[in-house]
């Protein structure tokens, strides 16, 4: 009897000590970090306009519990064109002027640089930089239905493009794939058909021809010309579409900037669904802020 009674304070004595050792208070100070401005904004010389949100960073221990005290109010947004006043961004509105949006004056000109600046009376300026990329040849596209066949049943349609490299300039190429659906109706009066809208989706490669080739952003294939400078390149892609729906293909001319930024946006969104995985930094390019800003040159095909 006596052992029990023992054995039952000793027992009452630890629980007790557990009970206070996990009610424990631990106070941790935030780490440190620099509040800064953050826009993505990626453009091409066939853009006739602009629009995008001006946002701002938190502490990875900062409770933000509004998505809207993210935005910033109360910037400003202009983009030069070497070095001069080109066009000043203004914001859509009271209850929107986080939103910046303007006309281009004329179309990007390729060679020409052009500087992003975004201010704002709280964080640093903010600016980058970008030289519009070189033209190229895109000669032409063609879809293969139903061409390649499969690991487990499934048939796959064959895209190739091929595209004419300048030479003696380190050039880096995105090419995208969407699929167009119109929207096509009788009218009850004429008897005849009519196409109310067109829409596109974007469709995903489920392989390259080339081992070269990388999936960026929104399932954009990037490459470089390391291998082929100067020369025609046949880009090929495997892709499941169910439909005889037309392709459209873009083929940009990118910067460096927007591959580096587009790959590491992807290798992130897979490392965070990997806890085992070293976690990735997305590149970059703004001077004090984080985000993006490019200019491409673009060149679009259709194909049946």
């Amino acid at each position: 009897m006596k052992n029990i009674l023992i054995i039952l304070c000793l027992s009452s004595i630890a629980l007790t000590s557990c009970e206070s050792f996990f009610s424990q208070t631990v106070e941790i100070d935030p780490p440190a970090y620099d509040k800064q401005l953050s826009l993505h904004l990626s453009l091409t010389d066939r853009d006739t306009a602009v629009g995008f949100l001006l946002s701002r960073n938190y502490g990875i221990l900062e409770y933000v519990n509004d998505v809207e005290q993210y935005y910033v109010k109360g910037g400003a947004v202009q983009i030069l064109k070497n070095g001069q006043p080109w066009m000043a961004l203004q914001p859509s509105g009271n209850d929107s002027s986080y939103y910046f949006t303007g006309n281009l004056p004329e179309p990007f000109q390729i060679g020409q640089t052009y500087e992003l600046r975004a201010t704002h009376p709280d964080f640093p300026e903010v600016k980058a930089t970008q030289v519009v990329p070189g033209d190229f040849q895109a000669d032409s596209a063609r879809i293969k239905r139903q061409a390649v066949s499969g690991p487990f049943g499934d048939v796959y349609d064959l895209v190739e493009v091929y595209l004419k490299d300048p030479a003696g300039v380190k050039n880096y190429y995105e090419i995208s794939l969407y699929g167009i659906y119109y929207q096509i109706v009788q009218n009850p009066n004429t008897n005849e058909f009519d196409t109310l809208g067109v829409s596109y989706f974007p469709v995903y490669a489920e392989q390259f021809s080339d081992p070269a080739v990388q999936e960026g952003f929104e399932g954009g294939a990037l490459f470089s010309d390391q291998f082929f400078d100067g020369q025609t390149y046949k880009f090929q892609a495997q892709v499941y579409f169910n439909g005889n729906a037309p392709y459209l293909i873009r083929i940009k001319n990118i910067t460096e900037d927007y591959y580096k930024w587009s790959r590491s946006y992807l290798d992130k969104r897979n490392s965070e669904e990997n806890f085992l995985a070293e976690p990735v930094s997305v590149f970059h390019n703004l001077e004090n802020g984080l985000g993006i800003f490019t200019i491409a040159k673009e060149r679009v095909l259709i194909a049946q």
